[in-house]
């Protein structure tokens, strides 16, 4: 049996950075080993019977960029992405915290239009397992903010604000599913940030995350 492809589209939680092990004066960072991160984890428990590929990356919004860095927006890099990959039988989309930044200033209106054209792109390809039709959407509404004192490179508080809009992700993301006929899975209900940082999954958090996404495929796909 040929093994589904699926692609986890995300930011700094895909990507698996360590709450904590950021240095704002010399930008030093780590990130959590493979096996920790959560795509990682949801391998090992889906087996060999599916091709799990990481697409995270710090900073990554939905659909705007930042002044001083090229690449973040995740409308930007998801199609050359999706090409690069196919064929695929689903993507994970998990995004919407870094659009909480002050430096944005956005509204949960302009964070949910942003995850919608993400969908609408990914609806609009041919790159699904028969690469005459699109990948399936699994839409992950995040966590909420735990806090807003995450300090970043300028040493600024630069979430002031953004945990009242935080907790609208999940009303707004399970809508959108529902309308573009994503399978969809609500976070908040299973897990939360590292009050260390307040945005950031800790190993724990990772686990979680693993295990219950690799039930959700595992119920999608219904392979024994």
């Amino acid at each position: 049996m040929k093994k589904k492809s699926i692609l986890c589209f995300g930011d700094s939680n895909t990507w698996g950075f360590v709450p904590g092990k950021f240095n704002p004066d010399t930008l030093y960072m780590e990130r959590y080993p493979k096996e920790i991160r959560w795509p990682g984890v949801m391998e090992k428990k889906l087996c060999h019977k599916y091709f799990i590929i990481e697409e995270g990356l710090n900073g990554r919004t939905t659909n705007v960029e930042y002044p001083d860095l090229e690449g973040r927006s995740g409308v930007s890099y998801i199609l050359p992405c999706l090409y690069s990959h196919s064929p695929l039988d689903i993507i994970i989309l998990q995004l919407g915290v870094n659009d909480l930044k002050n430096i944005f200033n956005r509204t949960i209106d302009e964070i949910a239009n942003g995850i919608k054209e993400i969908i609408d792109i990914i609806q609009g390809t041919l790159y699904g397992p028969d690469m005459q039709s699109a990948p399936d959407i699994l839409l992950a509404s995040p966590p909420p903010l735990v806090h807003e004192e995450y300090i970043d490179a300028d040493k600024k508080l630069i979430f002031k604000g953004g945990l009242k809009i935080s907790l609208k992700f999940a009303d707004y993301f399970s809508h959108i599913a529902k309308r573009k006929g994503c399978h969809y899975i609500d976070l908040s209900k299973i897990v939360e940030y590292s009050a260390i940082d307040g945005l950031h999954l800790d190993e724990k958090g990772h686990k979680i995350v693993g295990n219950v996404l690799a039930d959700k495929i595992h119920n999608i796909f219904k392979i024994d």
